[in-house]
């Protein structure tokens, strides 16, 4: 798409922001989600698993973690300028693209309408030269593709959501984080520290703040223009109209 094509294309008022798990948003598009609802748009989150497996402390019950994260997951997004949030309650560490799941994604996306969903690479095995992605990473971009297309927008598709109302709707864009070969790449300098604020919502993740905030400055780090220092969340977008 040619950047005069861009620059006539209507504004983003609504975005949803699928991911696998507590915190997943914050890391993957943190600084956007804040971009985004400064300009008036509102942002969404549906978080899939209740992160039921992000602790090692064995005196911690899954109830009191799940309970904890929910928590933790709604202060961030506030900050972020996130004002809903909702939490799916899959298994962590066992996420599958199920039907049920699917028709869950597709009853949000018929009732929020976003002309935007960001949620997470189906395909990347690996980030960079020392991680793994987390299978639920994985399927939680299989599921929300497989909800966005075809069954979001087609009427023979859950026919019982008609019923409620729920008309079809197709989106705008798609934008997929953590990929290997991005196509757009947002500055998000100015709103570095406001990231890095949510992320720190999420106590119960890690053992050392200043550690997670030391990766995060250097993750993000990327030479702009004339070589100063600046931080980038980059995705691949799709566009379908």
């Amino acid at each position: 798409m040619s950047e005069e094509t861009q620059s006539h294309r209507p504004p983003i008022a609504r975005v949803l922001v699928v991911m696998a798990h507590p915190d997943d948003a914050e890391f993957s598009c943190g600084g956007v989600v804040k971009q985004l609802t400064s300009q008036g748009a509102t942002v969404v989150y549906v978080v899939l698993t209740g992160g039921d497996k992000g602790n090692h402390d064995p005196s911690v019950t899954v109830p009191n973690l799940v309970e904890r994260r929910m928590q933790e997951q709604r202060a961030a997004a506030a900050i972020l300028g996130v004002g809903e949030v909702h939490f799916l309650g899959e298994e962590d560490g066992f996420l599958q693209p199920t039907r049920d799941l699917r028709k869950r994604l597709v009853r949000i996306i018929r009732q929020f309408r976003p002309d935007v969903v960001i949620c997470q690479n189906p395909e990347n095995y690996f980030w960079g030269d020392s991680y793994i992605n987390h299978p639920d990473h994985r399927n939680a971009g299989v599921a929300t593709l497989e909800a966005i297309f075809p069954a979001a927008g087609n009427l023979m598709f859950f026919p019982d959501l008609l019923a409620e109302g729920l008309e079809p709707h197709s989106i705008r864009e798609l934008w997929l984080s953590m990929v290997d070969d991005p196509n757009h790449e947002i500055d998000i300098t100015d709103l570095l520290d406001i990231k890095i604020a949510a992320l720190r919502q999420h106590v119960s993740q890690f053992d050392d703040l200043d550690e997670m905030e030391k990766w995060v400055r250097e993750r993000w780090a990327k030479a702009g223009p004339e070589h100063e220092l600046r931080y980038y969340e980059s995705f691949k977008r799709l566009w379908f109209d």
